[in-house]
């Protein structure tokens, strides 16, 4: 009985303009977003692949010149554009694309895309992302509002329900009716997802990635289908059924996250940039200078040094202390920089833990945060390549002072090294991606609260007794 409950439904509504038209608008919008998405992707990928290897290049070739002079040239980091961003960029367009890394300073992210943007393009950009989270519930709505309703207001419900079939059936020949007919708009588009990202660099774990996407998709997409169905039962009208609807759809996937970002900056401001800047200088201060060894700090550890190798002058060490002061006042600003960043975080993510608590109320910023982790597009992902970036800098900007220590004379600052490879064999970045176990282990209890929501609502679907 519940398979002809669904094959009623799905007939009737092949019959219906109203779904073969949104069914053919929202798939070829799919369509379009994909492949708009997939060559924007390619374009990037190339140019940061392109980039990547100038900018090392540049390093290689460099002129000889003294090696903490070097590490003031600088050289850049560039993020990996992940395969599938294609699918869901999230925040890749606020976080910056590469850090430059220099000595003595700690940079973050710069060139984000978001600044060349106008408000509109702010608010929103046909990506795949948009269509999954936004438009589809959207559709789901517009199919199924009426799917109780009509039965009720055209007098075949209690015809139905005479006949023997219970009210448990309906709902479940209505639900495979309403997933079957979503399933036509949405297989041929997850298809055409997975040819775009075979085509793609992708990456060993990207394919497992993708198939978790859709399965939160899955739980996403039933989770509106359980409401539509359960409010039409419950509802006497049509008009109230999409309105009750409509207006659950603004509250989760508009006013909920907007309302969230605002509530978590005023729990947890963030500091101005120049309140920043000014503590970062007061820390600085209080560690040694590597630019000027007669500070105080300097002198102390100047006389810590001289006692350590039992001297009583630079000039009788065995190594260039120049180097050494260099990257002792390096080592100093390192902590300074990574405590202040530290700090500038932890108020980022205490942010985040209020969406997450917000997530009761609303499913879709379940969805997206899930999505963004699964496509390697979110602040946690950002965070590690900053973390990697920082850890290469440090390790670079050592090796470049260790060589003035060990391979000068004592008191020479204006050494250069006699290698003419000697910058080519300094050590190259290499971004170690985040595995989809540590992706699981961050964010996996976002797909757990989907499960649950998926369930709660199957369970109100469930207790259904009387449909008034």
């Amino acid at each position: 009985m519940i398979i002809h409950i669904a094959k009623k439904e799905f007939t009737q509504a092949l019959r219906d303009n109203r779904f073969r038209l949104l069914a053919i608008f929202l798939g070829v919008l799919l369509a379009f977003a994909m492949l708009v998405s997939w060559s924007y992707y390619q374009k990037i990928n190339e140019e940061h692949t392109k980039t990547s290897k100038t900018a090392r290049q540049q390093w290689n070739t460099q002129t000889p010149k003294n090696p903490h002079a070097a590490a003031h040239y600088g050289t850049f980091a560039f993020k990996p554009i992940q395969t599938l961003s294609l699918i869901d960029n999230g925040l890749d367009k606020y976080l910056g694309v590469s850090v430059f890394l220099e000595g003595h300073r700690q940079n973050m992210a710069e060139y984000k895309q978001i600044t060349e943007q106008n408000d509109l393009a702010r608010f929103a950009e046909l990506t795949p992302a948009f269509v999954f989270s936004y438009l589809v519930p959207l559709l789901i709505i517009l199919l199924s509002f009426n799917i109780f309703t009509t039965e009720k207001e055209n007098g075949t419900l209690k015809l139905l329900l005479s006949q023997g079939v219970s009210i448990l059936q309906l709902s479940l020949g209505k639900i495979i009716g309403l997933w079957t007919l979503l399933a036509m708009v949405l297989l041929p588009i997850f298809g055409l997802g997975f040819v775009l990202l075979l085509a793609s660099s992708y990456q060993n774990d990207d394919v497992l990635r993708y198939l978790m996407l859709i399965f939160s998709l899955i739980l996403y997409y039933g989770i509106f289908i359980n409401i539509c169905v359960g409010v039409s039962a419950y509802v006497s009208s049509s008009n109230t059924s999409l309105v009750t609807l409509l207006g659950f759809w603004i509250i989760s996937t508009l006013l909920i996250p907007k309302l969230t970002t605002n509530i978590s900056k005023k729990i947890y401001p963030t500091p101005s940039v120049l309140d920043y800047k000014a503590q970062l200088k007061e820390d600085l201060e209080k560690g040694v200078d590597g630019h000027n060894p007669f500070s105080r700090r300097s002198q102390i550890f100047q006389d810590s040094v001289l006692k350590a190798n039992k001297v009583d002058s630079i000039q009788k060490l065995l190594f260039n202390y120049a180097g050494l002061i260099m990257q002792a006042g390096e080592e100093h600003e390192t902590v300074v920089y990574a405590k202040a960043l530290k700090k500038l975080n932890d108020i980022y993510f205490a942010q985040l833990k209020i969406h997450e608590a917000s997530a009761i109320l609303s499913p879709t910023i379940l969805f997206k945060m899930f999505s963004m982790q699964l496509a390697k597009t979110d602040l946690a992902t950002h965070y590690d390549f900053s973390a990697q970036a920082e850890k290469y800098r440090v390790a670079l900007v050592r090796d470049l002072n260790y060589d003035i220590k060990d391979n000068s004379k004592n008191g020479d600052w204006e050494y250069i090294s006699k290698d003419k490879d000697f910058f080519k064999k300094n050590i190259q970045f290499q971004y170690k991606p985040i595995s989809i176990t540590q992706t699981l282990q961050q964010g996996g209890m976002a797909l757990v609260y989907l499960m649950f929501w998926f369930l709660g609502t199957l369970l109100f679907i469930l207790s259904i007794k009387k449909i008034h």
